[in-house]
């Protein structure tokens, strides 16, 4: 029941690809909302919190593959009609490891691309 109830909570992640990115941007605002409030009481900022770094909706390759999938599997193991929706999260989870290699191979290639010099007056 533990695992079901934990599963329904993060049911935004089997959702259709518009509905889970609208949950994850409100879930990251409210995280960063959280955050605001650790700053103005001057104490420490919650990892994910902090407006100035990373957010949620970029560590989701990592929840999927260390949360999320993890427990609908178990899921499943226990209970194999909830496959449907361990279909659902693979698919998400797929989009999601999509983007991550599209970001690697746009900042690795930044990484190659020569520095140009400004050119000196009279060259």
């Amino acid at each position: 029941m533990q695992i079901a109830l934990k599963a329904a909570d993060i049911g935004h992640l089997a959702a259709a690809l518009p509905v889970h990115c609208r949950w994850l941007g409100v879930l990251e605002e409210e995280f960063f909302r959280q955050g605001d409030k650790e700053k103005a009481l001057g104490i420490p900022i919650s990892p994910l919190f902090d407006r100035a770094k990373q957010g949620v909706s970029k560590s989701q390759v990592g929840f999927f593959d260390f949360v999320a999938l993890p427990l609908v599997r178990a899921l499943t193991d226990g209970f194999p009609g909830a496959s449907p929706l361990a279909a659902c999260f693979e698919r998400n989870y797929t989009h999601w490891k999509t983007v991550e290699a599209e970001a690697a191979a746009q900042q690795a290639a930044a990484q190659q691309a020569p520095v140009q010099q400004p050119r000196q007056r009279g060259e």
